[in-house]
């Protein structure tokens, strides 16, 4: 097993082996720090000890659903976080494509932090849980992979996307 940190040019990363082309299994450090800032509504979550927190006693009843769901959303942070390409370039938004991409998931984690800031203030309504801590989180890895080349990540995010926002409306808009 060979590992190669890559230049700042290439990606902050780490390589372990090649999986096809310009795709490595390795470590993503810019991967993992967009896993992060995914995750700091859930980090801060203590300090601000809501009063009410229906999303963390969410109780599924479909348990094929929530299985696949969980399938798919750990394969998303998988692949977001170990699977790296040598030919992406850590922060790029020259292209049309790499700015549209980069606008939209910067767009689905403010969607994110806002629909968090609303819930931490009581304003906990169903269709505004679902769209903007359900619909918005895989969203926000598929258009990252979109932004960052990773075929494995938009593949996994887009059935993750479906199960995860028909879980949040199953738990949140229908009951």
């Amino acid at each position: 097993m060979r590992i190669k940190l890559s230049s700042v040019r290439a990606t902050w990363m780490l390589k372990f082996f090649r999986l096809f082309k310009s795709y490595y299994l390795g470590i993503s450090f810019a991967g993992i720090a967009a896993f992060v800032i995914q995750e700091i509504p859930y980090i801060v979550m203590p300090l601000i000890d809501p009063a009410s927190n229906p999303i963390m006693n969410v109780q599924n009843g479909i348990k094929w659903l929530e299985i696949t769901q969980g399938v798919f959303g750990i394969l998303s942070m998988i692949f977001l976080m170990m699977i790296v390409r040598d030919d992406v370039k850590v922060f790029s938004i020259t292209a049309p494509k790499d700015k549209l991409f980069f606008f939209l998931t910067a767009s689905m984690i403010l969607i994110n932090f806002a629909g968090w800031a609303f819930y931490y203030m009581g304003y906990q309504y169903g269709w505004l849980i679902v769209l903007t801590q359900f619909a918005v989180v895989p969203l926000y890895y598929l258009f990252y992979g979109l932004w960052k080349k990773n075929c494995f990540l938009v593949i996994s995010s887009v059935p993750f996307f479906v199960i995860h926002t028909i879980n949040g409306y199953m738990n949140f808009v229908m009951v």
